[in-house]
Protein backbone atom coordinates (compact mmCIF):
# COMPACT_ATOMS: atom_id res chain seq x y z
CA UNK A 1 0.00 0.00 0.00
CA UNK A 2 2.82 2.40 0.49
CA UNK A 3 4.34 1.49 -2.39
CA UNK A 4 1.29 2.47 -4.33
CA UNK A 5 0.87 5.78 -2.68
CA UNK A 6 4.58 6.31 -3.14
CA UNK A 7 4.48 5.84 -6.77
CA UNK A 8 1.43 8.21 -6.84
CA UNK A 9 2.89 10.90 -5.47
CA UNK A 10 6.26 9.63 -7.92
CA UNK A 11 4.19 10.38 -10.38
CA UNK A 12 2.55 13.78 -9.10
CA UNK A 13 5.90 15.11 -8.73
CA UNK A 14 7.87 14.15 -12.21
CA UNK A 15 4.36 16.18 -13.69
CA UNK A 16 4.58 18.87 -11.54
CA UNK A 17 8.17 18.64 -12.83
CA UNK A 18 7.69 19.09 -16.68
CA UNK A 19 5.23 22.27 -15.71
CA UNK A 20 6.41 25.28 -15.96
CA UNK A 21 6.21 27.75 -12.77
CA UNK A 22 3.73 30.15 -14.60
CA UNK A 23 1.38 26.81 -15.38
CA UNK A 24 2.01 25.54 -11.89
CA UNK A 25 0.23 28.91 -10.22
CA UNK A 26 -2.89 28.72 -12.72
CA UNK A 27 -3.05 25.16 -11.69
CA UNK A 28 -3.27 26.36 -7.91
CA UNK A 29 -5.46 29.34 -8.35
CA UNK A 30 -7.59 27.30 -10.19
CA UNK A 31 -8.05 24.08 -7.89
CA UNK A 32 -9.14 26.73 -5.39
CA UNK A 33 -11.67 28.91 -6.86
CA UNK A 34 -13.24 25.44 -7.81
CA UNK A 35 -12.97 24.17 -4.92
CA UNK A 36 -14.50 27.05 -2.98
CA UNK A 37 -17.47 27.65 -5.79
CA UNK A 38 -17.87 23.83 -4.97
CA UNK A 39 -18.00 24.47 -1.30
CA UNK A 40 -19.89 27.67 -1.38
CA UNK A 41 -22.68 25.96 -3.92
CA UNK A 42 -22.62 23.02 -1.32
CA UNK A 43 -23.53 25.52 1.85
CA UNK A 44 -26.21 27.23 0.04
CA UNK A 45 -27.91 24.00 -0.76
CA UNK A 46 -27.91 22.70 2.41
CA UNK A 47 -28.37 25.54 4.07
CA UNK A 48 -30.35 24.80 7.60
CA UNK A 49 -33.75 26.52 7.95
CA UNK A 50 -34.62 28.42 11.26
CA UNK A 51 -37.78 29.08 12.71
CA UNK A 52 -38.72 30.86 16.14
CA UNK A 53 -38.69 28.64 19.17
CA UNK A 54 -39.80 31.53 21.67
CA UNK A 55 -40.48 34.89 20.59
CA UNK A 56 -40.95 38.40 22.87
CA UNK A 57 -38.77 36.50 25.94
CA UNK A 58 -37.96 38.25 28.71
CA UNK A 59 -34.22 38.73 29.36
CA UNK A 60 -34.06 36.15 32.17
CA UNK A 61 -36.36 33.66 29.79
CA UNK A 62 -34.33 33.98 27.04
CA UNK A 63 -30.76 33.11 28.80
CA UNK A 64 -32.33 30.49 30.69
CA UNK A 65 -33.26 28.93 26.90
CA UNK A 66 -29.74 29.36 25.35
CA UNK A 67 -28.19 27.87 28.46
CA UNK A 68 -30.36 25.01 27.89
CA UNK A 69 -30.03 25.07 24.11
CA UNK A 70 -25.92 25.31 24.51
CA UNK A 71 -26.20 21.97 27.04
CA UNK A 72 -27.73 20.48 24.27
CA UNK A 73 -25.45 21.34 21.47
CA UNK A 74 -28.22 23.22 19.11
CA UNK A 75 -27.27 25.34 17.15
CA UNK A 76 -29.64 28.77 17.38
CA UNK A 77 -29.76 32.00 15.84
CA UNK A 78 -31.27 35.32 18.53
CA UNK A 79 -32.34 38.80 16.96
CA UNK A 80 -31.32 41.82 16.80
CA UNK A 81 -33.87 42.54 20.05
CA UNK A 82 -32.58 39.28 21.79
CA UNK A 83 -36.19 38.61 22.56
CA UNK A 84 -36.96 35.95 19.95
CA UNK A 85 -34.87 32.56 19.60
CA UNK A 86 -34.64 30.82 16.42
CA UNK A 87 -33.54 26.79 15.89
CA UNK A 88 -33.33 24.25 13.00
CA UNK A 89 -37.41 23.02 12.23
CA UNK A 90 -36.42 19.37 12.43
CA UNK A 91 -36.41 19.96 16.40
CA UNK A 92 -38.68 22.73 17.41
CA UNK A 93 -41.37 20.96 18.40
CA UNK A 94 -39.70 18.17 20.35
CA UNK A 95 -37.57 21.23 22.32
CA UNK A 96 -40.61 22.93 23.12
CA UNK A 97 -42.27 20.32 24.98
CA UNK A 98 -39.15 19.76 26.86
CA UNK A 99 -38.57 23.45 27.58
CA UNK A 100 -42.40 23.15 28.91
CA UNK A 101 -41.81 20.07 30.97
CA UNK A 102 -39.05 22.16 32.52
CA UNK A 103 -40.89 25.28 33.18
CA UNK A 104 -39.72 27.86 30.56
CA UNK A 105 -40.12 30.20 30.06
CA UNK A 106 -40.98 31.34 33.14
CA UNK A 107 -42.08 34.76 32.74
CA UNK A 108 -39.97 36.26 35.51
CA UNK A 109 -43.29 35.91 37.63
CA UNK A 110 -42.59 35.50 41.16
CA UNK A 111 -45.53 33.41 43.03
CA UNK A 112 -45.80 31.93 46.61
CA UNK A 113 -42.24 30.57 45.68
CA UNK A 114 -40.72 33.62 47.31
CA UNK A 115 -41.54 32.32 51.00
CA UNK A 116 -39.57 29.13 49.96
CA UNK A 117 -36.21 31.18 51.32
CA UNK A 118 -36.90 32.76 54.67
CA UNK A 119 -34.75 34.04 56.78
CA UNK A 120 -34.65 35.17 60.98
CA UNK A 121 -34.10 38.79 59.87
CA UNK A 122 -37.25 39.34 58.09
CA UNK A 123 -39.68 42.28 59.14
CA UNK A 124 -43.31 41.95 59.26
CA UNK A 125 -43.16 44.92 56.91
CA UNK A 126 -41.38 42.89 54.85
CA UNK A 127 -43.51 39.98 54.96
CA UNK A 128 -46.29 41.99 53.69
CA UNK A 129 -44.73 42.98 50.76
CA UNK A 130 -43.62 39.40 49.77
CA UNK A 131 -46.94 38.76 50.65
CA UNK A 132 -48.64 41.14 47.80
CA UNK A 133 -45.94 40.13 45.62
CA UNK A 134 -46.74 36.47 45.45
CA UNK A 135 -50.51 37.35 45.18
CA UNK A 136 -49.87 39.67 42.23
CA UNK A 137 -47.79 36.83 40.72
CA UNK A 138 -49.78 34.06 41.26
CA UNK A 139 -52.92 36.17 39.44
CA UNK A 140 -50.34 36.66 36.41
CA UNK A 141 -50.03 33.41 36.21
CA UNK A 142 -53.62 32.40 36.27
CA UNK A 143 -54.58 35.08 33.85
CA UNK A 144 -51.92 34.68 31.65
CA UNK A 145 -52.92 30.97 31.21
CA UNK A 146 -56.60 32.82 28.91
CA UNK A 147 -56.49 32.09 25.39
CA UNK A 148 -55.49 35.38 23.66
CA UNK A 149 -53.94 36.60 26.82
CA UNK A 150 -49.88 37.15 25.92
CA UNK A 151 -49.05 38.87 29.24
CA UNK A 152 -50.55 40.69 32.42
CA UNK A 153 -49.89 42.64 35.17
CA UNK A 154 -51.39 43.33 38.01
CA UNK A 155 -51.30 46.11 40.65
CA UNK A 156 -53.44 45.46 44.34
CA UNK A 157 -53.70 48.60 46.59
CA UNK A 158 -54.03 47.04 49.82
CA UNK A 159 -54.60 49.59 52.95
CA UNK A 160 -53.91 49.16 56.23
CA UNK A 161 -56.43 47.72 58.71
CA UNK A 162 -57.81 50.91 60.84
CA UNK A 163 -59.55 50.49 64.26
CA UNK A 164 -62.72 52.37 63.34
CA UNK A 165 -64.72 50.40 61.03
CA UNK A 166 -65.86 54.27 59.05
CA UNK A 167 -62.06 55.28 58.74
CA UNK A 168 -61.22 51.29 56.65
CA UNK A 169 -60.49 52.17 53.06
CA UNK A 170 -61.26 49.19 50.43
CA UNK A 171 -58.41 47.80 48.28
CA UNK A 172 -58.75 48.10 45.09
CA UNK A 173 -57.01 46.70 41.93
CA UNK A 174 -55.64 47.39 38.56
CA UNK A 175 -54.86 44.47 35.68
CA UNK A 176 -53.25 45.49 32.31
CA UNK A 177 -53.57 43.08 29.90
CA UNK A 178 -51.36 42.21 26.34
CA UNK A 179 -53.58 40.19 24.28
CA UNK A 180 -52.31 38.54 21.00
CA UNK A 181 -52.40 40.14 17.67
CA UNK A 182 -56.09 40.17 16.77
CA UNK A 183 -57.36 38.81 19.80
CA UNK A 184 -60.32 41.04 21.33
CA UNK A 185 -62.31 40.07 24.60
CA UNK A 186 -65.68 40.05 25.01
CA UNK A 187 -67.22 41.31 28.03
CA UNK A 188 -67.98 38.02 29.87
CA UNK A 189 -64.38 37.62 29.63
CA UNK A 190 -63.33 40.88 31.06
CA UNK A 191 -65.92 40.22 33.65
CA UNK A 192 -64.32 37.05 34.29
CA UNK A 193 -61.07 38.00 34.90
CA UNK A 194 -62.12 40.71 37.22
CA UNK A 195 -64.41 38.58 39.22
CA UNK A 196 -60.83 36.30 39.41
CA UNK A 197 -59.58 39.23 40.70
CA UNK A 198 -61.77 39.80 43.32
CA UNK A 199 -62.42 36.71 44.83
CA UNK A 200 -58.52 35.93 44.91
CA UNK A 201 -57.99 39.05 47.19
CA UNK A 202 -59.75 39.37 50.64
CA UNK A 203 -61.85 42.42 51.12
CA UNK A 204 -61.73 43.49 47.42
CA UNK A 205 -65.07 43.57 45.65
CA UNK A 206 -65.24 43.23 41.78
CA UNK A 207 -66.07 47.20 41.30
CA UNK A 208 -63.41 48.04 42.41
CA UNK A 209 -61.02 46.06 39.73
CA UNK A 210 -59.89 48.05 36.61
CA UNK A 211 -59.19 46.69 33.58
CA UNK A 212 -57.76 48.09 30.90
CA UNK A 213 -55.14 46.84 27.55
CA UNK A 214 -51.88 47.57 26.51
CA UNK A 215 -53.11 50.53 24.26
CA UNK A 216 -54.64 52.42 27.34
CA UNK A 217 -58.13 50.96 26.30
CA UNK A 218 -60.23 50.65 29.45
CA UNK A 219 -62.23 47.32 29.30
CA UNK A 220 -64.39 46.89 32.20
CA UNK A 221 -67.18 48.44 33.13
CA UNK A 222 -68.66 50.92 36.12
CA UNK A 223 -71.10 47.63 37.72
CA UNK A 224 -71.46 50.26 40.21
CA UNK A 225 -73.85 51.80 37.69
CA UNK A 226 -77.27 49.81 38.00
CA UNK A 227 -78.81 51.43 35.49
CA UNK A 228 -75.88 50.43 32.70
CA UNK A 229 -74.93 47.25 34.20
CA UNK A 230 -78.85 46.66 33.64
CA UNK A 231 -78.65 48.05 29.76
CA UNK A 232 -75.83 45.88 29.15
CA UNK A 233 -77.50 42.83 30.29
CA UNK A 234 -80.41 43.43 28.09
CA UNK A 235 -78.64 44.21 24.98
CA UNK A 236 -77.09 40.89 25.41
CA UNK A 237 -80.01 38.70 25.97
CA UNK A 238 -81.92 40.63 23.30
CA UNK A 239 -78.62 39.77 20.65
CA UNK A 240 -79.49 35.48 22.36
CA UNK A 241 -82.53 35.65 21.54
CA UNK A 242 -82.33 36.79 18.18
CA UNK A 243 -79.42 34.93 16.82
CA UNK A 244 -81.28 32.01 18.43
CA UNK A 245 -84.25 32.62 16.22
CA UNK A 246 -81.54 33.38 13.05
CA UNK A 247 -79.97 29.55 13.74
CA UNK A 248 -83.55 28.30 13.43
CA UNK A 249 -84.45 29.66 10.49
CA UNK A 250 -81.67 29.08 9.20
CA UNK A 251 -81.15 25.20 10.18
CA UNK A 252 -84.48 24.25 9.26
CA UNK A 253 -84.20 26.24 5.52
CA UNK A 254 -80.68 24.58 4.96
CA UNK A 255 -81.77 21.60 4.52
CA UNK A 256 -84.25 22.62 1.60
CA UNK A 257 -82.49 25.06 -0.54
CA UNK A 258 -78.68 24.01 0.37
CA UNK A 259 -76.07 24.84 3.53
CA UNK A 260 -75.50 28.43 2.73
CA UNK A 261 -77.80 29.21 0.72
CA UNK A 262 -80.03 31.19 3.22
CA UNK A 263 -79.76 34.15 5.19
CA UNK A 264 -81.87 35.21 8.24
CA UNK A 265 -82.40 38.07 9.94
CA UNK A 266 -84.20 38.88 13.43
CA UNK A 267 -85.30 42.03 15.25
CA UNK A 268 -87.26 41.74 18.30
CA UNK A 269 -88.56 44.04 20.23
CA UNK A 270 -88.34 43.07 23.99
CA UNK A 271 -90.50 44.28 27.35
CA UNK A 272 -88.14 44.84 30.11
CA UNK A 273 -90.36 46.80 32.24
CA UNK A 274 -91.02 45.04 35.60
CA UNK A 275 -95.16 44.44 36.70
CA UNK A 276 -97.01 43.23 39.41
CA UNK A 277 -100.28 43.01 39.08
CA UNK A 278 -103.03 41.56 41.49
CA UNK A 279 -106.84 40.91 40.16
CA UNK A 280 -109.92 40.34 42.30
CA UNK A 281 -112.82 38.59 39.90
CA UNK A 282 -116.48 38.30 41.37
CA UNK A 283 -118.87 35.47 39.66
CA UNK A 284 -122.37 36.90 40.86
CA UNK A 285 -123.98 34.01 38.80
CA UNK A 286 -122.47 31.34 40.89
CA UNK A 287 -123.49 32.54 44.06
CA UNK A 288 -124.04 29.74 46.78
CA UNK A 289 -125.86 29.79 50.19
CA UNK A 290 -122.77 30.11 52.96
CA UNK A 291 -124.69 29.76 56.24
CA UNK A 292 -128.42 30.01 57.48
CA UNK A 293 -129.43 31.57 60.87
CA UNK A 294 -132.78 31.65 62.74
CA UNK A 295 -134.80 32.92 65.41
CA UNK A 296 -138.07 32.09 67.23
CA UNK A 297 -139.29 33.43 70.32
CA UNK A 298 -142.94 33.20 71.09
CA UNK A 299 -144.45 34.63 75.16
CA UNK A 300 -147.78 33.76 76.52
CA UNK A 301 -148.82 35.72 79.66
CA UNK A 302 -150.93 37.98 81.68
CA UNK A 303 -150.37 40.99 83.71
CA UNK A 304 -152.22 43.08 86.34
CA UNK A 305 -154.05 46.35 85.01
CA UNK A 306 -155.52 49.08 86.18
CA UNK A 307 -157.67 48.72 89.46
CA UNK A 308 -161.37 51.19 90.15
CA UNK A 309 -163.63 53.55 87.81
CA UNK A 310 -162.73 56.19 85.83
CA UNK A 311 -163.27 59.27 86.81
CA UNK A 312 -163.84 61.23 89.32
CA UNK A 313 -166.33 58.91 91.28
CA UNK A 314 -162.74 56.50 91.73
CA UNK A 315 -161.28 59.68 93.13
CA UNK A 316 -164.34 60.84 95.25
CA UNK A 317 -163.41 59.64 99.10
CA UNK A 318 -166.03 57.21 100.61
CA UNK A 319 -167.73 55.74 97.35
CA UNK A 320 -166.91 52.20 97.37
CA UNK A 321 -166.03 51.09 94.07
CA UNK A 322 -167.02 47.84 91.77
CA UNK A 323 -164.70 45.03 91.99
CA UNK A 324 -163.55 44.78 87.90
CA UNK A 325 -161.06 42.23 86.45
CA UNK A 326 -158.58 44.41 84.59
CA UNK A 327 -156.37 41.33 84.37
CA UNK A 328 -154.14 42.00 80.80
CA UNK A 329 -153.12 38.87 78.82
CA UNK A 330 -149.69 38.88 76.57
CA UNK A 331 -149.34 36.59 73.30
CA UNK A 332 -145.64 37.69 71.63
CA UNK A 333 -144.46 35.89 68.60
CA UNK A 334 -141.18 36.48 66.92
CA UNK A 335 -139.44 34.68 64.12
CA UNK A 336 -135.99 36.27 62.71
CA UNK A 337 -134.17 34.21 59.91
CA UNK A 338 -130.67 35.43 58.36
CA UNK A 339 -129.41 33.62 55.31
CA UNK A 340 -125.29 34.46 54.39
CA UNK A 341 -124.50 33.98 50.19
CA UNK A 342 -121.15 33.43 49.38
CA UNK A 343 -119.93 34.47 45.97
CA UNK A 344 -117.07 32.80 44.41
CA UNK A 345 -113.99 35.53 43.99
CA UNK A 346 -110.53 35.01 42.61
CA UNK A 347 -107.97 36.50 43.15
CA UNK A 348 -104.43 36.67 40.87
CA UNK A 349 -101.57 37.73 41.89
CA UNK A 350 -99.02 38.26 38.43
CA UNK A 351 -95.46 39.28 37.73
CA UNK A 352 -94.57 39.46 34.00
CA UNK A 353 -91.51 38.04 33.29
CA UNK A 354 -88.93 40.68 31.78
CA UNK A 355 -87.75 40.67 28.47
CA UNK A 356 -90.81 39.15 27.18
CA UNK A 357 -91.55 39.67 23.20
CA UNK A 358 -93.42 41.88 22.17
CA UNK A 359 -92.70 42.02 18.70
CA UNK A 360 -90.81 40.33 16.12
CA UNK A 361 -89.92 41.24 12.44
CA UNK A 362 -88.11 38.54 10.20
CA UNK A 363 -86.41 38.97 6.94
CA UNK A 364 -85.23 35.84 5.08
CA UNK A 365 -83.08 35.98 1.67
CA UNK A 366 -83.31 32.74 -0.30
CA UNK A 367 -80.35 32.01 -2.78
CA UNK A 368 -81.82 31.08 -6.68
CA UNK A 369 -82.90 27.42 -7.72
CA UNK A 370 -79.71 25.94 -9.64
CA UNK A 371 -81.00 24.25 -12.64
CA UNK A 372 -78.66 22.08 -15.22
CA UNK A 373 -79.48 22.67 -18.45
CA UNK A 374 -78.80 20.91 -21.56
CA UNK A 375 -77.19 22.94 -24.07
CA UNK A 376 -76.83 22.31 -27.61
CA UNK A 377 -73.49 20.20 -27.64
CA UNK A 378 -75.01 18.26 -25.35
CA UNK A 379 -72.83 20.40 -22.61
CA UNK A 380 -74.27 20.66 -19.26
CA UNK A 381 -74.36 23.97 -17.40
CA UNK A 382 -75.68 25.09 -14.18
CA UNK A 383 -78.14 27.68 -14.26
CA UNK A 384 -79.98 29.96 -11.07
CA UNK A 385 -83.43 30.31 -11.56
CA UNK A 386 -85.75 32.84 -8.28
CA UNK A 387 -87.67 29.88 -6.55
CA UNK A 388 -91.64 29.48 -7.60
CA UNK A 389 -93.82 31.83 -5.54
CA UNK A 390 -95.49 28.52 -3.89
CA UNK A 391 -92.41 27.42 -2.66
CA UNK A 392 -91.62 31.00 -1.27
CA UNK A 393 -95.33 30.74 0.97
CA UNK A 394 -93.96 27.09 2.31
CA UNK A 395 -90.51 28.89 3.44
CA UNK A 396 -92.60 31.70 4.81
CA UNK A 397 -94.61 29.34 6.43
CA UNK A 398 -91.79 26.79 7.62
CA UNK A 399 -89.80 30.14 9.17
CA UNK A 400 -93.09 31.58 10.90
CA UNK A 401 -93.54 27.89 12.80
CA UNK A 402 -89.87 27.22 13.70
CA UNK A 403 -89.86 30.54 15.79
CA UNK A 404 -93.29 30.80 16.87
CA UNK A 405 -94.58 33.85 15.13
CA UNK A 406 -97.46 34.99 16.48
CA UNK A 407 -99.28 37.26 13.76
CA UNK A 408 -101.98 38.54 16.57
CA UNK A 409 -99.15 40.25 18.17
CA UNK A 410 -98.06 41.86 15.04
CA UNK A 411 -94.80 40.03 14.15
CA UNK A 412 -93.97 39.99 10.53
CA UNK A 413 -91.88 38.26 8.12
CA UNK A 414 -90.55 38.59 4.86
CA UNK A 415 -88.94 35.99 2.68
CA UNK A 416 -87.27 36.91 -0.87
CA UNK A 417 -85.34 34.55 -3.45
CA UNK A 418 -82.85 36.42 -4.78
CA UNK A 419 -79.40 35.03 -6.70
CA UNK A 420 -76.64 34.91 -4.40
CA UNK A 421 -72.52 36.17 -5.48
CA UNK A 422 -70.69 33.20 -4.63
CA UNK A 423 -66.72 33.28 -3.85
CA UNK A 424 -64.54 31.87 -7.13
CA UNK A 425 -62.75 29.63 -4.80
CA UNK A 426 -62.14 27.33 -7.91
CA UNK A 427 -60.38 30.78 -9.12
CA UNK A 428 -58.64 31.30 -5.82
CA UNK A 429 -57.25 27.83 -5.92
CA UNK A 430 -56.03 27.74 -9.09
CA UNK A 431 -54.00 31.31 -8.34
CA UNK A 432 -52.67 29.90 -5.49
CA UNK A 433 -51.30 26.58 -8.00
CA UNK A 434 -50.22 28.55 -10.23
CA UNK A 435 -48.32 30.10 -7.79
CA UNK A 436 -46.77 27.06 -6.02
CA UNK A 437 -45.78 25.55 -10.02
CA UNK A 438 -43.98 28.84 -10.70
CA UNK A 439 -42.60 28.70 -7.14
CA UNK A 440 -41.33 24.82 -8.06
CA UNK A 441 -40.60 25.82 -11.96
CA UNK A 442 -38.11 28.85 -10.53
CA UNK A 443 -36.59 26.38 -7.89
CA UNK A 444 -36.07 23.95 -10.83
CA UNK A 445 -34.61 26.52 -13.17
CA UNK A 446 -32.49 27.92 -10.30
CA UNK A 447 -30.98 24.68 -9.83
CA UNK A 448 -30.90 23.67 -14.02
CA UNK A 449 -29.11 26.69 -14.39
CA UNK A 450 -26.35 26.12 -11.56
CA UNK A 451 -25.84 22.66 -12.71
CA UNK A 452 -25.52 24.15 -16.65
CA UNK A 453 -23.10 27.20 -15.21
CA UNK A 454 -21.40 24.14 -13.67
CA UNK A 455 -21.24 22.07 -16.60
CA UNK A 456 -20.06 24.62 -19.43
CA UNK A 457 -17.83 25.98 -16.69
CA UNK A 458 -15.73 22.29 -16.72
CA UNK A 459 -16.28 21.96 -20.79
CA UNK A 460 -14.96 25.46 -21.45
CA UNK A 461 -12.93 26.33 -18.96
CA UNK A 462 -11.74 23.73 -16.22
CA UNK A 463 -11.49 21.20 -19.83
CA UNK A 464 -9.08 24.00 -21.85
CA UNK A 465 -7.02 24.87 -18.75
CA UNK A 466 -6.28 21.05 -18.17
CA UNK A 467 -5.48 20.43 -21.62
CA UNK A 468 -3.52 23.76 -21.44
CA UNK A 469 -1.30 22.69 -18.61
CA UNK A 470 -0.50 18.98 -19.97
CA UNK A 471 -0.07 19.56 -23.24
CA UNK A 472 3.42 18.75 -24.45
CA UNK A 473 6.19 21.58 -24.70
CA UNK A 474 7.67 19.97 -27.90
CA UNK A 475 5.63 20.17 -30.97
CA UNK A 476 6.80 17.59 -33.23
CA UNK A 477 9.34 14.59 -32.96
CA UNK A 478 11.94 16.30 -35.21
CA UNK A 479 12.21 18.71 -32.17
CA UNK A 480 12.61 15.96 -29.46
CA UNK A 481 15.41 14.06 -32.10
CA UNK A 482 18.71 16.09 -31.70
CA UNK A 483 19.21 18.14 -34.78
CA UNK A 484 22.59 18.94 -34.93
CA UNK A 485 25.91 16.65 -34.79
CA UNK A 486 27.31 18.46 -31.61
CA UNK A 487 23.89 17.75 -29.81
CA UNK A 488 23.99 14.42 -30.87
CA UNK A 489 27.20 13.76 -29.77
CA UNK A 490 26.56 15.61 -27.14
CA UNK A 491 23.38 13.17 -25.93
CA UNK A 492 25.77 10.22 -26.42
CA UNK A 493 28.39 11.87 -24.31
CA UNK A 494 25.44 11.91 -21.13
CA UNK A 495 23.48 9.03 -21.69
CA UNK A 496 26.87 6.51 -22.77
CA UNK A 497 24.88 6.00 -26.63
CA UNK A 498 27.01 3.59 -28.72
CA UNK A 499 28.92 5.35 -31.52
CA UNK A 500 28.54 4.14 -34.99
CA UNK A 501 32.33 2.68 -35.30
CA UNK A 502 31.60 0.92 -31.79
CA UNK A 503 28.60 -1.04 -33.66
CA UNK A 504 29.85 -1.69 -37.27
CA UNK A 505 32.85 -4.00 -36.75
CA UNK A 506 29.88 -6.03 -34.43
CA UNK A 507 27.95 -6.28 -37.64
CA UNK A 508 28.58 -8.86 -40.36
CA UNK A 509 30.17 -8.51 -43.62
CA UNK A 510 27.10 -8.92 -45.72
CA UNK A 511 24.79 -6.44 -43.45
CA UNK A 512 23.04 -3.91 -45.65
CA UNK A 513 24.56 -0.42 -44.65
CA UNK A 514 20.44 1.34 -44.85
CA UNK A 515 19.20 -1.41 -42.39
CA UNK A 516 22.41 -0.54 -40.00
CA UNK A 517 21.68 2.64 -39.91
CA UNK A 518 18.14 1.94 -39.22
CA UNK A 519 18.98 -0.04 -36.30
CA UNK A 520 20.72 2.70 -35.13
CA UNK A 521 18.23 5.31 -34.93
CA UNK A 522 16.01 2.76 -33.55
CA UNK A 523 18.30 1.96 -30.43
CA UNK A 524 18.61 5.60 -30.32
CA UNK A 525 14.83 6.41 -30.15
CA UNK A 526 14.41 3.57 -27.52
CA UNK A 527 16.73 4.99 -25.18
CA UNK A 528 15.11 8.43 -25.16
CA UNK A 529 11.61 6.83 -24.68
CA UNK A 530 13.23 5.18 -21.87
CA UNK A 531 14.76 8.21 -20.54
CA UNK A 532 11.47 10.22 -20.72
CA UNK A 533 8.54 8.03 -21.60
CA UNK A 534 5.85 10.48 -21.07
CA UNK A 535 7.07 13.20 -23.74
CA UNK A 536 7.04 9.93 -25.51
CA UNK A 537 3.45 9.17 -24.94
CA UNK A 538 2.43 12.60 -25.56
CA UNK A 539 4.56 12.41 -29.41
CA UNK A 540 2.65 9.20 -30.37
CA UNK A 541 -0.96 11.15 -29.18
CA UNK A 542 0.28 14.25 -31.72
CA UNK A 543 1.05 11.71 -34.44
CA UNK A 544 -2.37 9.69 -34.18
CA UNK A 545 -4.23 13.59 -34.39
CA UNK A 546 -2.01 14.09 -37.38
CA UNK A 547 -3.22 11.01 -38.95
CA UNK A 548 -6.85 11.17 -38.65
CA UNK A 549 -7.01 14.01 -40.80
CA UNK A 550 -5.16 13.03 -43.35
CA UNK A 551 -6.81 9.75 -43.57
CA UNK A 552 -10.34 11.02 -44.08
CA UNK A 553 -9.22 13.62 -46.82
CA UNK A 554 -7.32 10.50 -48.20
CA UNK A 555 -11.05 8.87 -48.55
CA UNK A 556 -12.93 11.64 -50.00
CA UNK A 557 -10.25 11.35 -52.61
CA UNK A 558 -11.27 8.09 -53.37
CA UNK A 559 -14.50 8.36 -53.22
CA UNK A 560 -14.26 11.28 -55.58
CA UNK A 561 -12.35 9.06 -58.56
CA UNK A 562 -14.81 6.18 -58.25
CA UNK A 563 -17.87 8.53 -58.94
CA UNK A 564 -17.14 9.81 -62.36
CA UNK A 565 -16.08 5.47 -62.99
CA UNK A 566 -19.59 4.67 -61.95
CA UNK A 567 -21.04 7.73 -63.61
CA UNK A 568 -19.79 6.47 -66.90
CA UNK A 569 -20.15 3.01 -66.38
Amino acid sequence: MDNYFDKVFTQIKNFLKTLGPQKIMATVVTGILILGGMGALFFWAGNTTYVPLMSNLNPEDANNIIRVLREKHIPFKLDITGKNVSIPTESVYELRLELATMGLPQSSVVGYEIFDKQTLGTTSFLQKINQKRAQEGELMRTINTIRGVKRSRVHLATPTRSTFVEDQKKTTASVVLDLDSGVRLNEKQVYGIGNLVARGVEGLDVTDVVIMDSDGKVLSRNPSDPLAAATATQLDYQNKIENDFEARIESVLSHVVGEGRVVAKVTADLDFSQVNETQTLFDADGSAIRSVEKHNDSMNGTRPGSQGAAGNAANTPGQASAPQNNEIKTETSKNNETTNFDIPQTIRKTSRSVGSIRHLSVAVVLDGKTVKVVGKDTKVTSKVEPWPAEKIKEFEDIAAGAIGLDRKRGDSIEVKSMEFTHEDFEEAQRVVAEKENKSYVQNLMIYGVIGLIVMLFFMFVVRPFIKWVTENTIDSVDTFLPQTIEELERMQKNQNLQTLEDIVPLLPENADPAKVEGEMIKEKIITLIDANPHKAALILKDWLHRESPTKKRGSDTKAGTEAPKSKSA
